[in-house]
């Protein structure tokens, strides 16, 4: 048996760990470089991904701003056909307030000289002219239907009240005050009734002078013997009693 001197059985057993680590450590770099190439494929394949939704996303795009631009190229035509309409819309409004009977004129021309302001400012949106100028047209036209009571002075010699003299007022001596709204209630004269636009009449409160507006002379004249109908018509229109049939007075058209 030959014996094997200690210092080469040390080189010996060195050697062959070394020769074991070698592979070891060669399949653990393999390892690692195997999971850092499918981390670099995962990051590939989401940037794939996040590329083909941003293709989507600006091809939308796309699609919406041709569209816009169609339309865009198509606004004048539809301005230039909706805004003469609009013109023709404000001039007959005006026309029939002018032609019409004098029922609350203060307001209706308060909307009407809002809309011609609206429809004479260049900055507004053609849009809008358009729906606030249907919605007037659509009021004026409403006030040819149904009864509509609302209290007034005279219409030929109105009671001109000052201060607090315009209010009502309780027993205490305070200003009265509507129940809704909050406001303090107003004295008047009477009552105007309006039978659609077939007859615009005025009754004193105490039920005394009755008149009609003629239409083709455009003055009040007096239509005594009316009192009781014009007071019913009047209730009904406030809703004091049931509705039923009224008898207007009605005027000669112009």
């Amino acid at each position: 048996m030959v014996k094997v001197p200690s210092g080469i059985r040390t080189l010996l057993a060195v050697g062959a760990v070394c020769a074991y680590m070698a592979p070891c450590a060669m399949a653990q770099n393999a390892d690692a470089n195997e999971e850092v190439y499918h981390a670099l494929l995962e990051q590939i394949a989401n940037k794939k991904i996040s590329i083909a939704h941003q293709q989507v996303f600006v091809a939308t795009l796309d699609t919406r701003i041709e569209s816009l631009n169609v339309q865009i190229d198509g606004l004048s035509d539809v301005t230039e056909t909706i805004a003469p309409m609009i013109d023709k819309m404000v001039s007959g409004i005006a026309l029939a307030i002018e032609s019409d009977f004098p029922f609350k004129r203060d307001e209706r021309i308060a909307r009407l000289h809002a809309l011609q302001a609206l429809v004479a400012d260049e900055q507004a949106l053609i849009g809008e002219k358009y729906r606030r100028a249907l919605n007037i047209y659509k009021i004026e036209v409403n006030y040819g239907q149904g009864l509509e009571a609302y209290a007034g002075n005279h219409p030929v010699s109105p009671t001109i009240r000052q201060g607090d003299d315009r209010y009502a007022k309780d027993e205490n001596g305070e200003v009265m005050r509507n129940e809704t709204t909050g406001l303090p209630v107003e004295l008047f004269d009477g009552d105007y009734l309006r039978y659609g636009r077939a007859a615009l009449v005025y009754l004193n409160k105490n039920g005394s002078d009755p008149l009609r507006y003629d239409l083709s002379a455009h003055e009040w004249v007096s239509v005594k013997g009316a009192e009781t109908n014009i007071r019913r018509a009047m209730r009904i229109s406030y809703g004091e009693v049931a509705p039923g049939v009224v008898m207007a007075p009605v005027s000669r058209m112009p």
